[in-house]
This record gives structure tokens, C-alpha cells and sequence, in this order.
């Protein structure tokens, strides 16, 4: 079986168990009513129970990867992540329009403490936050009503649980509602315009440096704005200095299971609110992503 190497490139290594794993995604500051539909924390719940009754087993992305890598990863593997770092991943928050919402880190801790749920599960969730306070400002001021929905004081509490880790979503986004980002040009709005670089230290290499800072450890993980990269980030940025940076993987969001022949520096992942909306549409998904071939009949 072929197992992808640091750069993406492949070696050879013995059959696993199980040959992909699956990675979701959903956005806690996505609170549109409080329906599943949405509502990605209502969501949340509901996957969670049935991902554990379809026979999923919840694993963190640092031990999925390293199972598939070593061939012992259980068949039916899924990885859970949050993108943007909003203060709903980890507090309970009363939101203006639709009520109080309670937490992902409260739902994710609930789910853990159940007795219902089988014992297979390593349930953990990993958080990608942008990490400049003065874009998290300037965003929660024009896209949030000035909430506050954006604080990194939770940051190194999260670590702390077990429950969750924090992980870095860029140093700005490239958001399109700053007024400026670290683009060169100031061409905001797509993260493939990060492509020089100067651009990639400030957006990549001082994101993981404050987030240490503030979360007391650094991100082993990268998840891309929009789900977009340069081919330069990509194939040449990356694979260069992810070593000096302390990154090991980072996501894209192409539908698809994660397997052995996929880019480490641009793995697939499904995001909750485009790819599923319901758990009928999210069974469908993880039947068509679940392994189809016994591990002695898979090849690199």
C-alpha cells in the first residue's frame, strides 16, 4: 500500500486495516435558526450519535493520520475539525436572534461522558482559529454586529481539555470583508492568491507563532481559508519549512476520504452545509467515503 510522505510523495508499507479515513467540518459561527439545516451546532449533535451508530470511530487527525501510516487504522475512521475559531467552539453563547446555543466543546464533552456510546471512540475535535486578533476585531465589528465572537482567551483552555485541539486557520484569511490583508496587492477574497514568499510567512509562519503564544502550543495543522492554496504553498512553501513550522498536514476541502495516495499538504475533508445539510444526506456521504476493499486487496 502506498502511505504519502512528509512531501506528499509516496513509499511503500504493509496493507492497514482499514485504507481511509474521513475528516468533517463544521462552522460553530454558522447560526442561522435552530434547525440542523441551519444551525451547524445543532448539527454537530446530531452527527455525532450517528456517527456513532453507523459504527464510525472518532479519532484526532494527528492519530488517523499516523494509523493509516502505520496500517493499523480501523475501518469506518472519521476525524472531526472546526473552522474560523468562533467563541461558540468552546463557550456556551447567547445569541441575538436565535436563543442560547450551547458549545461545541459542551456538546463534544457531553458526547464523551455518554454511556451510550460504544468505548472504540478517541473523541477530539480540532479547532482552526485565525489567529490575528486585530482581523478577528475588525470581522467581529462587520460581519458579526460587534459580539464579541472572535476572543482568543479560550485558546489554551481548549488545548488543556483533551477534548480539543487549537490549530491555525491563517494568520487573516485573506477575508474580503479587512480592509487590508497580507496580500501583496490587497486582493482579498481567495486564499490561492497567497503565492509569493513573503505572503506565506506572514499568512502561515506568523500564524502558528501567536497562536503558540496565546495557546501555549503550536499548531500541528494548517487548514486553508476558503479551502484554497497556491500551487507554490502547496507543492514548494510547504513541504520546504513545515518542519522549522511544527505542521505535519494541512486540509483543503475537496469532498473525499483521506487515503494513501492523498497530497499531506492538501488533504480532503466534507464540510457541514455544503456536502450534507441532514443525516440522511451526511449516511449517504459517509457510505459512499467508507472503505470499499478488504486491506489485502488494496495496492499503492
Amino acid at each position: 500500500m502506498a502511505i504519502f510522505s512528509s512531501a506528499g510523495e509516496t513509499e511503500r508499507q504493509p496493507g492497514s486495516m482499514g485504507a481511509r479515513f474521513v475528516i468533517l467540518t463544521w462552522h460553530s459561527i454558522r447560526v442561522l435558526d435552530n434547525t440542523p439545516a441551519e444551525n451547524d451546532l445543532i448539527a454537530f449533535s446530531d452527527n455525532l450519535a450517528l456517527l456513532d451508530r453507523l459504527g464510525w470511530t472518532i479519532l484526532p487527525l494527528s492519530d488517523a493520520l499516523r494509523r493509516l501510516a502505520t496500517g493499523d487504522l480501523p475501518e469506518r475512521s472519521v476525524v472531526l475539525t472546526l473552522d474560523d475559531g468562533s467563541i461558540m467552539d468552546f463557550h456556551d453563547f447567547e445569541h441575538p436572534t436565535c436563543g442560547p446555543q450551547e458549545s461545541i466543546y459542551n456538546r463534544l464533552r457531553a458526547f464523551a461522558q455518554s454511556p451510550a456510546i460504544g468505548p472504540r471512540h478517541r473523541v477530539h475535535a480540532s479547532t482552526f482559529v485565525i489567529a490575528s486578533p486585530e482581523a478577528r476585531e475588525e470581522l467581529d465589528r462587520k460581519t458579526t454586529l460587534d459580539l464579541g465572537v472572535w476572543p482568543d482567551d479560550w485558546w489554551s483552555a481548549a488545548n488543556a481539555s483533551g477534548l480539543m485541539s487549537i490549530e491555525s486557520h491563517s494568520w487573516d484569511h485573506n477575508h474580503d470583508a479587512l480592509a487590508r490583508t497580507a496580500q501583496r496587492d490587497n486582493r482579498r477574497g481567495d486564499f490561492k492568491l497567497i503565492d509569493t514568499p513573503a505572503e506565506c510567512r506572514a499568512e502561515i509562519d506568523q500564524a502558528s507563532d501567536y497562536i503558540e503564544h496565546r495557546a501555549g502550543r503550536r499548531p500541528r495543522f494548517l487548514a486553508y481559508p476558503y479551502g484554497q492554496a497556491s500551487d507554490y504553498l502547496v507543492n514548494d512553501y510547504l513541504p520546504r519549512h513545515a518542519g522549522n513550522l511544527g505542521l505535519e498536514a494541512a486540509l483543503g476541502c475537496e469532498p473525499a476520504p483521506v487515503t494513501a495516495g492523498s497530497n499531506r499538504w492538501m488533504l480532503p475533508r466534507y464540510v457541514c452545509g455544503h456536502d450534507w445539510t441532514s443525516d440522511q444526506e451526511l449516511e449517504r456521504l459517509l457510505n459512499e467515503a467508507a472503505p470499499k476493499l478488504t486491506a489485502s486487496t488494496i495496492t499503492g
